[in-house]
Parts: structure tokens; C-alpha cells; sequence
């Protein structure tokens, strides 16, 4: 395609289609390219060193010239991204159509400073333009609301879900009820048919009920992806796509089955629980949750199980040691083995982002750590 090189050139068909008011067909082409510009910083911020990462930035450079069709161009922080040019993080100009009710609370929070600071990326479902699915268009838009808020420091996301509460009434109907840590609603039923998914509060969480929770919230959410070692080859890991979510589940059930057949007390069974705690907190945002998450928190319960029982073992007088690498990347280094995931987007640069497998040792045997963290500029 071909885009107009600055906002004084109106010449350009993209230009005018877009300066055209009224039009259902500039609507169309206005949500289609906010939801391109979505993927492509997406991808950018996940492939920072890509081949083609420069192209992109600059392709990204001439889309955000384009018009917006109804609403004010927005500024944005400037986030380095690794070897390519600054990428403005901006996320997705919102539709044209006007709307109220969740599908507005959701562009609020598309357009916040703590979408940009904390889900860098989060690409905004657009309209329908079919009238009569204006009801599917409020359940996209109350997913995404409610799993981008997942990503959020709760102190940032509690104010978010008391305005959903007085703002919209999802569907009534039917839950899907998951072991958790506390009785939380992480996802409101939708119009469609589709259960919410809510969690009820145990005394003792284990693995298996975190990657039940994994599972569920990988059918619906599209920005959640998997970097399981030996899984993940670099390319499309979305858990929503139907192949990628059966490789996944395959992996974890085979982990989690060698940690339960393991026997108890020996050290074949803290190297398995290390291993199925690693698939667990490989399913993650890009960037990941940040500190204070729902997400973050996830994988603190799934680390904390596989902590308490290596210091069970060495309390029995085992020769074991497991350790989470550090917040800082350069500390975190002596931990891992090189094979880390680097981004160009989350936290400050030289941050450790998240924790994918923690550092074990077993006598003299050790099992180096895997973390995301963020590249400096």
C-alpha cells in the first residue's frame, strides 16, 4: 500500500478515503488499519533484533501519518525497541463509530498511560460494521477489557474494574469456577453463551490448578503467547490458535504427570516440579505482566510451590538449592545459560521481566534458569 508521506499531502487515496465522512467503507478501512498497527507493534516489541524490525518501525512511521477518520491524533512516549529506530507504543486509534458502555471504557483504557506502561501492544478489537452484531462487538470489547486488566498492577486495575461495574452489565450467563488464591471474577460471562471464569479461594493451590487456569484464559485471550523450552521455536505461539494450544497442553500434561508419578521426597521429583513450574510461567504476555499483576502473581504461587519443596528437601538434609533469578538482568545472568528472551518493550532497560524456569542444582548437577528481560538501549 501505498501512504502519504505527511499530513499536508491529501492527495493520496488512502488519505481521502480516510478524510471521508460518513462513509461505512472508510469506517471499515480506519479499524483495519488501527488493528494492523496493533500487530505489527506487537510483533516489533516481541522481535526487537528481527531482519525486518527496521521496515517495520518505518512502516509503523507512515501509518501513524495517516488521518484519523473521527478522533484527535494522540502523542505517545517514545519505547526503544533494540536495533530498530524509536517505536512510538501508541496503542490502536480507536474506531470511528461512536459507542458507549464497556466498548468506551475499553478505548479509555487503550488510550491510558497505564495500557501504555504495562501492555504495550494490547491491540483494541474493532467495530463489526454489521449493525446486528453491535452485541458480539461489547463481548470483544469486555474480553479484552478485563484480560488487558490482568496485565495491570491491581493498584492501577482496581479503579479500571469499579467504573466496568457501574458502566456495563455483562450477560448472566453461566461460570466456570477454578481453584485459585483468592475468590476472584476475572472474566464475565459473555453474550454468546461463553462462561465467565472465576476463581475460588483454597487453603493450598498447586500446580495443576495453575495450569488450569492457564488453559482456560489461553482460549480467549490473544495477546497471551507460550515460550516453553524446546517448544517454542521463535515463530506464532498464541494459545488461542487451535495447534499451538494442543502442543502446549500436550507439554504441560506430560510434565505435570512426570511430577506426580515422581517419588515423593527424592530429587526426581524437585527436578520435575521445576519443570512443570516451568510450564506454567512460559504462558505469558509480551511484555509480560507487570509487578503487582494478577499475572505476575500467578507466577509467584507457581515458583513458590517448587521453592517450598526444595527447602522441604534440604531441611531433610538433600544437597538441593533452587533460585530466582534476579530483578536485575546483569544479576540474573549468572543464573541462566544465554537462551533468554530479549524485548525491546516492559519495564526499564535491563530489567528482568519474568522468571520462565528457575535456577536448580541438585548435588553437583546444575540446571540453569530462563528469564524475558528488557534490552538496553
Amino acid at each position: 500500500m501505498t501512504a502519504p508521506q505527511s499530513d499536508a499531502e491529501a492527495s493520496g487515496p488512502w488519505d481521502q478515503l480516510l478524510r471521508t465522512e460518513g462513509s461505512l467503507i472508510a469506517s471499515v478501512a480506519a479499524a483495519g488499519l488501527d488493528g494492523l498497527r496493533g500487530i505489527l507493534r506487537a510483533a516489533l516489541a516481541a522481535a526487537p533484533a528481527d531482519e525486518g524490525a527496521a521496515a517495520c518501525a518505518a512502516l509503523l512511521t507512515e501509518l501513524d501519518r495517516l488521518p484519523d477518520l473521527k478522533f484527535p491524533a494522540r502523542t505517545a512516549r517514545q519505547v526503544p525497541s533494540g536495533t530498530a529506530s524509536t517505536l512510538p507504543p501508541m496503542p490502536p486509534q480507536p474506531p470511528p463509530a461512536p459507542v458507549t458502555g464497556i466498548a468506551a471504557l475499553a478505548r479509555e483504557l487503550a488510550m491510558s498511560a497505564q495500557a501504555e506502561d504495562f501492555a504495550a501492544g494490547a491491540a483494541l478489537p474493532g467495530d463489526d460494521p454489521d449493525a446486528d452484531a453491535r452485541r458480539g462487538d461489547e463481548d470483544r470489547y469486555r474480553r479484552w477489557f478485563h484480560l488487558t486488566l490482568l496485565r495491570l498492577p491491581e493498584r492501577y486495575a482496581a479503579p479500571w474494574r469499579r467504573r466496568a461495574a457501574e458502566a456495563d452489565r455483562p450477560g448472566e450467563g453461566p461460570w466456570r469456577t477454578l481453584r485459585g488464591w483468592a475468590d476472584e471474577e476475572l472474566l464475565p460471562p459473555s453474550a454468546d453463551g461463553r462462561p465467565g471464569i472465576r476463581t475460588a479461594r483454597e487453603s493450598s493451590v498447586e500446580l495443576r490448578d495453575l495450569a488450569e487456569l492457564v488453559l482456560a484464559l489461553g482460549e480467549y485471550d490473544e495477546a497471551l503467547c507460550h515460550l516453553l523450552d524446546r517448544l517454542w521455536t521463535g515463530g506464532s505461539s498464541q494459545l488461542v490458535t487451535d495447534e499451538v494450544r494442543h502442543a502446549y497442553r500436550g507439554e504441560l500434561s506430560r510434565r505435570l504427570e512426570l511430577m506426580e508419578r515422581s517419588a515423593q521426597g527424592g530429587t526426581e521429583r524437585l527436578r520435575a516440579c521445576v519443570s512443570a513450574d516451568e510450564a506454567v510461567c512460559s504462558v505469558t504476555h509480551l511484555p509480560p505482566g507487570a509487578p503487582g499483576s494478577w499475572w505476575q502473581r500467578l507466577a509467584e504461587e507457581s515458583h513458590g510451590v517448587a521453592l517450598d519443596l526444595c527447602r522441604e528437601m534440604r531441611a531433610t538434609g538433600l544437597n538441593v538449592e533452587a533460585v530466582l533469578p534476579a530483578r536485575p538482568y546483569r544479576e540474573a545472568r549468572s543464573h541462566t545459560q544465554g537462551d533468554d528472551v530479549r524485548l525491546g518493550a516492559g519495564g526499564r532497560p535491563g530489567d528482568t521481566l519474568t522468571c520462565l524456569r528457575l535456577w536448580l542444582r541438585v548435588d553437583d548437577q546444575v540446571f540453569p534458569g530462563r528469564v524475558v528481560y528488557r534490552g538496553k538501549e
